[in-house]
């Protein structure tokens, strides 16, 4: 491209700031024209878009704090050579609410809404249930002639439409200095968004308090497990003990028979020590199993917000106004740079 030809660029290669300002103001009615264009795209947008209303709940997880006698006969069950698994599973709050799972039963889930006289899901409310007649869009034409014959279900597709949508409207962070929790729902009525909200700590509530028995019942079954084992073992030693006994009545001037017999008495000890153990370890593992507590404790229930959140209009009015002026002055350049004008006074 030849410098010369574009006033703006100096034969050093640099942009003489001077001629570009004049280039500017000599056409600034058409980049004002397309300014107001583009502000009044932006503001059709404001005024058209769907109004968002947002609510928020905040809550801590819950703290895992063991019993201490429980963590006592843990200890004890470990110096014996096995685990008797008692810890927790660890459960990311976040990523319980940012998980596809939770986000379906939120869909499915049945709403009262301003809209519709009965509760529905989010499926029907946001219509996406509503199948076009006829499309007039040619792609879509030739899609349909080589798609297969197989038909996809309708309902994943309708869900995967409102997991997308969804997935836009819930948001949640995580305070790393005092571990808070915030989610926010956005939604087209504001007490549907606080109900949301709400919906959403008992779904977490729910989602860990069945993970915890879970793993409350398959620890209180390897603790089951393990007792049945050890009595067999007991009962053995007792039975060892008891016949050495009955074999070797004099022992008192035979050494060896004394050591064998301290060795049988020893082994039993342990095995009862073992059992004792497990014995309390079984009834504090049925208690954990029944109990129910929160992961989360919640700070502040979600209330129906007062004014709207989305769109802000003067913020898109300002962006529309900035982005207009950008995209004139850009437009003019390129069009003087590939049609310069043949003076420009300085």
């Amino acid at each position: 491209m030849n410098n010369s030809k574009i006033p703006i660029i100096t034969d050093e290669g640099g942009i003489d700031f001077r001629a570009l300002f004049y280039l500017i103001w000599n056409d600034r009615k058409p980049i004002i024209q397309i300014t107001v264009v583009i502000t009044i795209i932006g503001v059709f947008y404001a005024l058209l878009a769907t109004p968002l209303y947002k609510s928020t709940i905040t809550m801590y997880p819950a703290g895992e704090a063991r019993d201490g006698q429980l963590n006592q006969l843990q200890g004890m069950a470990s110096t014996f050579g096995f685990d008797v698994g008692g810890g927790e599973p660890s459960i990311h709050i976040p990523d319980i609410v940012n998980s596809w799972r939770l986000k379906t039963k939120l869909i499915n889930h049945r709403w009262n809404t301003d809209n519709f006289d009965i509760p529905v899901n989010l499926i029907h409310y946001w219509e996406i249930d509503d199948t076009p007649s006829i499309s007039l869009n040619p792609f879509v034409w030739i899609k349909a002639l080589f798609a297969s014959d197989e038909k996809p279900d309708k309902t994943l597709i309708w869900e995967d439409v409102a997991l997308k949508i969804i997935n836009d409207r819930i948001s949640v962070n995580e305070n790393k200095y005092t571990g808070l929790i915030t989610v926010s729902t956005l939604m087209e009525e504001p007490e549907m968004a606080a109900e949301m909200a709400n919906f959403l700590y008992s779904a977490i509530v729910d989602f860990t308090t069945e993970i915890h028995g879970k793993q409350a019942r398959l620890n209180r079954e390897f603790i089951e497990d393990r007792q049945t084992d050890v009595k067999v073992q007991l009962t053995k030693a007792e039975e060892a003990l008891k016949a050495f006994r009955e074999r070797n009545r004099s022992i008192i001037e035979s050494p060896r028979l004394q050591l064998e017999l301290e060795r049988f008495i020893r082994d039993v000890e342990i095995q009862t020590q073992i059992y004792i153990t497990l014995k309390q370890q079984y009834e504090l593992a049925r208690i954990e199993e029944v109990k129910e507590t929160p992961s989360v404790v919640i700070l502040d229930d979600a209330k129906p917000a007062v004014k709207k959140d989305r769109p802000n209009r003067k913020l898109i009015l300002f962006y529309s106004i900035f982005l207009g002026s950008i995209i004139g002055v850009i437009t003019i350049l390129i069009y003087r740079i590939i049609k310069p004008k043949e003076n420009i006074h300085h």
